[in-house]
């Protein structure tokens, strides 16, 4: 335990150390260090050439911050989200296509990638079986938080057996889950339907459906759930 602090103060002394600031969007090469320190090499496979698609929603390293332990660290760097292994990826510069520096898995290391929130918890799956990964905090309110998981899913070849199927490639196949926390506990996953939606704010139900009505929202965009979870 002695030997972990004493790890964890090096690091953050590091960190403040080697803090140089952004000036004009440019990250110096010092900065970017600092938040590689909280990185971890590993040696993996390239995703291979001949399957359609990839591992990202978005491929490119976005300008990126660190929340450690509940506080804002002022350095930025670049990172992006790799929905297939559920990993956040590191980068010294926003141009790189690979890297094998991956952010350390933590409940209380938080990247902010382009604004967006990835928060390491435990979750339930619709079997009920617990899981753990990276969840996007898309509306935290005082007793509902509400997230998005992006998720990667690779899929073999299909090849048509007859004239009436249709073969397909190796892909990686992209789908969104929303996962609900009330009053702290752990997020299930919440159906994005109308009926689920407004099931879930029991005595409240009637209002929410007056609400998305008058509003004209929908649930199959984020944004009008996110003003359904506002109003409630």
């Amino acid at each position: 335990m002695k030997h972990t602090y004493i790890l964890l103060f090096s690091t953050l002394l590091t960190f403040n150390l080697q803090s140089q600031g952004n000036i004009n969007n440019n990250i110096t090469g010092a900065t970017q260090s600092a938040l590689i320190d909280f990185g971890n090499r590993s040696q993996r496979k390239a995703q291979p050439l001949n399957v359609q698609g990839s591992h990202y929603f978005n491929k490119d390293f976005k300008i990126a911050k660190l929340e450690y332990f509940g506080k804002e660290l002022n350095d930025t760097g670049y990172m992006r989200y790799n929905a297939f292994r559920d990993e956040i990826e590191m980068a010294d510069t926003q141009y790189q296509d690979e890297t094998d520096v991956i952010l350390l898995k933590s409940a209380d290391v938080i990247p902010l990638i382009n604004g967006e929130r990835y928060e390491y918890l435990p979750y339930r799956l619709e079997s009920g079986n617990a899981f753990i990964g990276y969840l996007v905090n898309i509306f935290d309110g005082k007793n509902d938080k509400l997230y998005l998981k992006r998720k990667k899913t690779f899929m073999e070849a299909k090849i048509a057996r007859t004239s009436l199927e249709n073969s397909f490639p190796p892909r990686y196949v992209e789908s969104e889950e929303l996962y609900i926390s009330s009053n702290g506990g752990t997020p299930i996953k919440l159906k994005q339907s109308k009926k689920s939606i407004i099931s879930y704010f029991k005595s409240n139900s009637d209002k929410v459906k007056k609400f998305i009505k008058s509003e004209k929202l929908k649930v199959s965009e984020l944004s009008s759930i996110i003003k359904i979870f506002e109003f409630a």
